[in-house]
């Protein structure tokens, strides 16, 4: 095949260019959804427990355990365990990542963002915001399951 009298220069830079031009669209397109959350997820900010003022003590929020989720997408699905401790989210570990982009784009960063918030409600990584989608989702998906009927906050 023969690529003509400019010679291969030219076509690497305009595919090069391609290429740069389909990384940036993607990322403005998914950049607006960086920090959306999901519906129905609890709020970050941090929030005394109920009956803290009385004196009561408070009921844990989480019942302690291991619990497993999995989330899924238009891209593949997520599947992780969130272990609870103490009433409190204290590590998640994605088990699977079955989605069309590595794991690596959002793992730690995402486990590590849902012990500090203690929650679901979490920043999706720009450019693998469908894979932060499900992986929300199936912390959310455990995080429901874990839920303490007495919690009363």
């Amino acid at each position: 095949m023969s690529v003509g009298k400019l010679g291969r220069a030219p076509l690497v830079a305009i595919c090069t260019a391609a290429i740069a031009a389909m990384y940036g669209a993607g990322y403005v397109i998914t950049e607006p959804y960086a920090d959306r959350t999901l519906p129905g997820s609890a709020p970050t900010s941090p929030r005394g427990h109920a009956g803290e003022a009385r004196g009561e003590a408070p009921s844990e929020r989480y019942l302690d355990g291991v619990y497993r989720g999995s989330g899924s997408d238009q891209i593949g699905t997520i599947d992780v365990e969130v272990t609870i401790a103490g009433g409190r989210i204290a590590k998640v570990v994605i088990t699977r990542c079955d989605t069309h982009y590595p794991q690596s784009d959002i793992d730690p960063v995402l486990p590590d963002e849902v012990v500090k918030a203690q929650s679901a409600d979490v920043r999706f990584v720009s450019g693998a915001t469908l894979s932060s989608f499900a992986f929300a989702l199936a912390v959310q998906q455990a995080l429901h399951q874990a839920k303490n009927p007495a919690y009363a906050g």
